[in-house]
Formats: C-alpha cells, sequence, structure tokens
C-alpha cells in the first residue's frame, strides 16, 4: 500500500500510471487543503493534512511507501524539496514506471520517480530521486539527470546533465552534450545550445537567457 501526496492535477496523472502500473494499491490521497479533505479523486479518498501523515502511517501498517504528486505550479520546484525532504524519513518513495514507457537496462533510477507513458530512457542514463519525466520524452544515452528535476511532455534530450530542481518545459531541446546547471527554468520550446550555468531562466530559439529570482 502507498500514498499520494497531492490532490490536483500531477496527483491524478499519477494515479493513472499507477493503475497502468499494477504494482501498488493505493491507500488514499494526502493534502493540504480543508476544501479537500475527505472527498475523492479518482474514486480514491482524501484520507489527511500533509501535518497528519505521521500520525497515518503509525497507525497503519500497510502503508508501506508513498509517491509525491505534487507539480510544478509557478516552476518552482521548491516546495516539492520541501515535502519529501521530511516524507523520506516516514516512508520510502516509489517509482511509478508506465509499462507503455522504454528503459534501458543500463541505465540507473533513484527513487520516488515517475516516467510516463512513452518515454524512453537510454543506456547509460542516471536518473536521481523525486523527478517527473512526461510522455514522449527521450532522454538519449550516457546523461545525468538530478533530484527534483521535471521534464515536460516531448522534450528531445541529447546532452549531459541536468542540475537539481530545475524544470524543462514541453517541447524542448536540449542539443549534443550541452549541461543545465541548478534551479533552472528551461521554457516552452526552448533549443539550448550551450550550457547554461544555475539558477537561470531560458527561453528562445536559440536559448537566451535571465536571472532567476526565486531560485
Amino acid at each position: 500500500m502507498i500514498i499520494v501526496i497531492g490532490c490536483g492535477e500531477q496527483a491524478r496523472v499519477t494515479i493513472d500510471a499507477i493503475e497502468e502500473q499494477g504494482k501498488y494499491q493505493v491507500f488514499g490521497l494526502v493534502t493540504n487543503s480543508d476544501d479537500e479533505l475527505h472527498k475523492k479523486v479518482l474514486g480514491y479518498d482524501v484520507i489527511c493534512k500533509d501535518d497528519d501523515v505521521g500520525r497515518l502511517v503509525a497507525e497503519n501498517a500497510d502503508i508501506k511507501g508513498y509517491f509525491l504528486g505534487v507539480g510544478v505550479g509557478t516552476g518552482s520546484m521548491k516546495r516539492r524539496f520541501e515535502l519529501y525532504s521530511w516524507l523520506d524519513k516516514l516512508l520510502d518513495a516509489v517509482n511509478i514506471i508506465s509499462p507503455e514507457s522504454v528503459v534501458s537496462k543500463y541505465s540507473q533510477i533513484g527513487k520516488g520517480n515517475i516516467l510516463e507513458a512513452y518515454t524512453r530512457i537510454c543506456n547509460g542514463v542516471t536518473i536521481g530521486n523525486h523527478c517527473l519525466i512526461q510522455s514522449f520524452t527521450s532522454i538519449n544515452h550516457d546523461q545525468t539527470i538530478g533530484n527534483n528535476v521535471l521534464i515536460g511532455c516531448n522534450v528531445s534530450m541529447a546532452g549531459r546533465s541536468i542540475g537539481d530542481h530545475t524544470t524543462i518545459a514541453d517541447g524542448s531541446s536540449i542539443g549534443f552534450k550541452k549541461s543545465v546547471g541548478q534551479n533552472c527554468l528551461i521554457t516552452d520550446g526552448t533549443v539550448v545550445t550551450k550550457d547554461l550555468p544555475d539558477n537561470i531562466i531560458a527561453y528562445g530559439n536559440p536559448a537566451k537567457t535571465l536571472p532567476r529570482k526565486d531560485a
């Protein structure tokens, strides 16, 4: 049994993937909102708030793991980092891997990641913890993806590395052997043709950059 943290769009996508994978049963969902408490999401009960997870786990020995079904919202990954930093001390974070993804047996994947349908992970790829990799994205061989990274739909990646807490939005392209730093936001359709430092926003083709003030 696992719990899903969150009740929004990412949580619903996660439930779809959990059911497709067929490996885990969902005990219920966890919210930070009084308005969502005791409602249902895709047929699953919203059972408690964030600050009550410790009690929930103590009273229900069947709960062995969790998945962080909280999305990006404003583009910042800080909230996700804050949540999994304490949740990892209570439960094991599980991987949700769609059976319709293609994952090389020569890749390495950490914990708490979701690989949505039609993603492709090639040999020599290393993925850290708590990453969201969305549908129709391809990560070519011998790349390193850090922790708490969101890679949107239909992203083409031929780069070298992506730093922690970075978001790469839909339709972007990371050029051959290029690296992206930590806490970056690569906006929709951006084409990265050179290495990018930490704490920037990138946009356009070829990518132009701005400092990221919320990093």
